[in-house]
């Protein structure tokens, strides 16, 4: 059996503690105070020593003890104490690990170092407004060398009686004194800041561990300015993080890590459909996590310790303030592998050993019912999802989609309707393998007043499917009417200059018959499009072309621009093909909705051509092309080409091509 001697009552301290407790190696760990020790697990292995040590005290107590390593886990800002335990295992022949903590980097203009907190004070004289600190209270007697400290200074301490007193003393009290256990989030550093009204914010650069990234981003928030007070660690090739360290000790000793996480897929609903291991999982586990439902599908488990809860931040709380659970279940419904609160767990237990177990998911269930092979379907999820699944049901013969809410299948079949796809059968399951399981069978029409379980499965088959990969529509394909219309010719360039991707969201601004319009939302079939038009005669053949081109990821917004973009969501792309003279305004409005979009601008007229050339002074990268038509008419035996209008492209904004790959 190993021994390792650790100095800190730190959260990594107290964390590598944890993880190896109740294991062969025997753990003797370090802290200055009785509120340490209250937080530590009470296993055999691991021993606790209370009070500060000097060297020599330090020395004594690794010669007693002959630790075949020892951690260093201490602040780090405890320089004294780092170089006092560096000396003692130096002397002893101990190899020394120092546990170094991931340091964060924030981006923010209002943030000021200084070395020392001498240093700070001084800086601090000379600033104005109030001063939230949250260095501990340790050196809380340097900060009330500041003048007005009383008025100007709130300190965030820990809750000892020894400390409450001290502070007392050096004047920090009512409501300059924050008695409170860390750790802290973001909003409450927030609500801190701001009730205290502070313009700056003392903080060490303490890492993930002591908060460093909330303390800022909270600051930043509010408006207050950063002083942080630290020193650059040197690097040498004892320092280890605690993961590398924990990871180095698992190895050195051969000790797997015994906390383990298993995500079980629990399958269709009935337990009749759960697989045999979950159920063995379930019954050898400590402790079952995961929403009120899946917990009720877990009840033949009796007793069992529960923790109700399906947010991923919370789970993990509760599995790391619970270190009593070796083996811990976290249950969710279907498969872990398709649209699972599982995703993203893996990344958040990190220090665990995490497994997931397969389970039967609804779509597979309820399309082996159907006697319909799953790999001939396209599978989604409209539960939590935003995705458009007009267009996938356009796109392909047969899709199965989760339903997220009752009224889901009405809403669909009116879109159905809405874009002219009557002929779609559809197929819904409902409470899929309970003894109410019910199939329905229909078309749109016949689930408009048709309201369903909330977590049912609906089939979509689609006959008339679009097959053909378009690479662009023909001009006599459009409805026009007397409605101004950008050339086939003209849409093919204009939509390269844009640079659509999948997801873009698009405002086609003076959209007329709506031909960019819908070219664009063939592309985008991941985002959204919206085509802005002031004329009726040409919002008619919007929606005209709209239901042809089941354009289903386009919305037409009637009204002028700019007035009619303030409510609409952040656009990434925009062509401007008709502005009324108003091609400044139009750009403010959308520019601030996103500074970094990507404009398109179509002129024939000299007096808007003249109007976009001036914008080139303010957009230096501006490209501007001349784009000239001629198409072959035929005159008896002889075909003369006819010349179209010129059309000037303006093209500027977007990801700058140089810092792509950054």
């Amino acid at each position: 059996m190993g021994k390792i001697v650790v100095f800190g009552g730190t959260s990594e301290g107290r964390k590598f503690a944890e993880i190896f407790s109740g294991c062969r190696l025997e753990i003797f760990l370090c802290v200055v105070s009785e509120y340490g020790a209250s937080l530590l697990p009470e296993e055999e292995n691991i021993h606790v020593h209370i009070g500060a040590m000097n060297q020599n005290e330090m020395e004594e107590f690794l010669r007693e003890h002959t630790p075949e390593y020892c951690l260093d886990a201490t602040h780090p800002y405890a320089v004294e104490a780092s170089e006092n335990i560096l000396t003692c295992c130096n002397h002893l022949k101990i190899p020394c690990i120092r546990i170094t903590r991931e340091q964060e980097d924030v981006e923010n203009r209002d943030i000021y170092y200084k070395d020392s907190i001498e240093e700070a004070v001084e800086f601090l004289q000379n600033t104005k407004g109030n001063i939230f600190l949250t260095t501990g209270s340790k050196n809380l007697e340097k900060f009330a060398l500041l003048k007005n400290y009383k008025e100007r200074c709130v300190a965030r301490v820990l809750p000892t009686l020894e400390v409450m007193i001290k502070c007392k003393e050096l004047g920090f009290e009512g409501k300059n004194l924050i008695g409170m256990q860390g750790p802290f989030t973001k909003e409450m550093n927030v609500l801190m800041l701001k009730e205290s009204n502070a313009a700056w914010l003392v903080t060490k650069n303490s890492g993930k561990a002591g908060g460093f990234l909330e303390k800022c981003e909270a600051a930043k928030e509010v408006g207050a300015k950063i002083l942080v007070i630290g020193r650059k660690a040197e690097e040498s090739e004892n320092q280890m993080t605690l993961s590398e360290a924990v990871t180095f000790m698992q190895e050195r000793y051969h000790i797997k890590n015994k906390r383990q996480v298993y995500m079980v897929g629990i399958g269709v609903g009935d337990t009749r459909y759960m697989t045999r291991q979950a159920r063995e999982l379930l019954e050898q586990c400590d402790v079952i996590i995961g929403a009120k439902r899946m917990l009720a599908a877990c009840d033949f488990q009796g007793k069992k310790p529960q923790f109700e809860s399906f947010k991923k931040e919370e789970i993990v709380h509760f599995l790391d303030t619970h270190r009593e659970y070796k083996k811990a279940c976290i249950v969710y419904s279907g498969d872990v592998g398709f649209y699972s609160g599982a995703k993203g767990m893996t990344k958040l237990l990190k220090e665990y050993e995490v497994h997931l177990v397969t389970g039967i998911s609804s779509p597979v269930f309820f399309l082996n019912q159907l006697n319909i092979p799953w790999e001939q379907v396209r599978l989604i999820s409209c539960h939590g999802q935003n995705g458009n699944l007009l267009k996938e049901i356009k796109g392909y013969a047969k899709v199965c989609t989760l339903l997220g809410k009752e009224d889901d299948i009405k809403n669909i079949s009116r879109e159905l309707l809405k874009f002219g796809m009557e002929q779609v059968k559809i197929t819904v399951g409902e409470r899929l393998s309970y003894p109410t399981e019910r199939i329905i069978k229909g078309y749109p029409k016949d689930f408009l007043e048709e309201n369903v379980d909330s977590l049912s499965v609906a089939l979509f088959e689609n006959k008339d499917y679009q097959k053909e990969i378009q690479g662009g529509i023909l001009d006599e394909e459009f409805f026009r009417g007397q409605v101004p219309m950008t050339k086939e010719e003209v849409r093919a360039i204009a939509l390269r200059k844009l640079q659509l991707q999948k997801d873009s969201v698009v405002y086609d601004i003076g959209a007329g018959t709506g031909s960019i319009s819908i070219e664009a939302a063939k592309v985008c079939t991941e985002g959204k499009v919206y085509a802005i038009e002031r004329k009726d005669e040409a919002v008619e053949l919007l929606e005209k072309n709209q239901h042809q081109f089941q354009a289903c990821n386009m919305e037409i917004v009637k009204g002028e621009a700019p007035d009619v973009l303030k409510d609409l969501e952040m656009p990434t792309h925009a062509f401007i093909g008709g502005s009324n003279g108003k091609i400044k305004e139009i750009l403010k409005e959308i520019q601030r909705k996103n500074p970094k979009i990507r404009v398109v601008i179509s002129a024939i007229a000299i007096e808007t051509i003249a109007e976009a050339q001036k914008l080139e002074e303010e957009y230096p990268n501006m490209e501007i092309v001349q784009i000239q038509i001629a198409k072959a008419q035929k005159l008896g035996r002889y075909h003369l080409m006819k010349g179209q209008n010129p059309v000037y492209l303006f093209s500027f904004g977007g990801k700058d091509k140089k810092n792509e790959g950054e």
